[in-house]
Order: C-alpha cells, then sequence, then structure tokens
C-alpha cells in the first residue's frame, strides 16, 4: 500500500509542477484583474505575490516532510517567483 500511494504522491507532484509552471507563464499570455474585496490586483501581481508564494510554502513543507530537496528548491523558486520573474524578465528583455 505504502509504494502504491507514494507513485500517486509522485504523479499528483508531477501534476502541479507542471500546473505551477502554466500559472508563472500565464501573466505574460493573459493579462486581466482579480478583485479581492475592495483590492484590484492584476493577474501577474495576483499570481506572482499571492499565488506562487503559498503554493511555494506548501512545496516547502511538503518537502520536508516527505524529504525531496528538488522540491525543496522548487517550493523556494515559488516564494521567490516576483524577483526571480523580474530578474529573468530585466536579463532577457534589457532594463
Amino acid at each position: 500500500g505504502d509504494v502504491m500511494r507514494l507513485v500517486v504522491s509522485d504523479k499528483i507532484l508531477k501534476i502541479t509542477s507542471f500546473l505551477v509552471a502554466i500559472l508563472w507563464v500565464s501573466p505574460t499570455i493573459i493579462e486581466f484583474t482579480v478583485t479581492i474585496g475592495k483590492q484590484t490586483y492584476s493577474w501577474s501581481a495576483f499570481v506572482l505575490l499571492f499565488l506562487l508564494p503559498i503554493i511555494g510554502l506548501t512545496y516547502l513543507i511538503y518537502s520536508i516532510l516527505m524529504k525531496k530537496w528538488w522540491l525543496c528548491l522548487f517550493g523556494l523558486a515559488c516564494i521567490f517567483s516576483f524577483p526571480i520573474t523580474m530578474a529573468l524578465g530585466a536579463y532577457l528583455l534589457g532594463p
């Protein structure tokens, strides 16, 4: 039973990692506003400053529990997605 659970969680991890990657790239393709309460965020700000850091934190906790260190790095990348994206943007597109 244990091996099966690991395989399932591995599949889920691959799928969620793929979804996170799509989410990260999505602001470059789609741009709309998200309204939470009285605050209105652009989709890119919402993804980079709100969604990805929360996902990254979840990954970090999970990676420590599962002792999957590559996942730890992935979690950190999600948490720091905003500065990473800004740096990449500046590097690729120039200042």
